[in-house]
């Protein structure tokens, strides 16, 4: 599973690396702090998964989910975010294939990164 963190936390991204790269199945192909990064890692190493925060500088949450989609179609999108994903359009929900909660402990969104593998997302 090839996943690429989003987020414009330092401290966020450097927690979820951790927490996701002690699964072996789970290789962190890149991390992005702001909507621009997000697009071009996308495009250039087309990941699995984007594991997203909602609120990156740059874009709203739906012109980067629908930037990213278009980036790298297939890819699963993961929010990981305090906001609750009804911030993101009806029509741009779709996009979405999992929303964690940011208060979710890190192993469990690890174990939802696994699970889209297996369709258990």
């Amino acid at each position: 599973m090839r996943v690429v963190l989003a987020d414009d936390s330092d401290e966020m991204r450097s927690l979820l690396r951790w927490a996701l790269e002690r699964d072996e199945a789970i290789r962190v192909l890149g991390e992005a702090a702001d909507a621009a990064s997000v697009v071009g890692l996308v495009t250039e190493l087309r990941p699995d998964v984007l594991l997203l925060d909602l609120q990156m500088p740059g874009m709203t949450p739906g012109e980067l989910l629908e930037a990213a989609a278009r980036a790298a179609p297939g890819m699963s999108v993961v929010t990981f975010s305090g906001y609750e994903p009804h911030l993101v359009a009806p029509d741009q929900a779709s996009l979405v294939r999992l929303h964690v909660p940011k208060t979710t402990d890190l192993a469990l969104v690890r174990e939802a990164v696994v699970g889209l593998a297996y369709g258990m997302g």
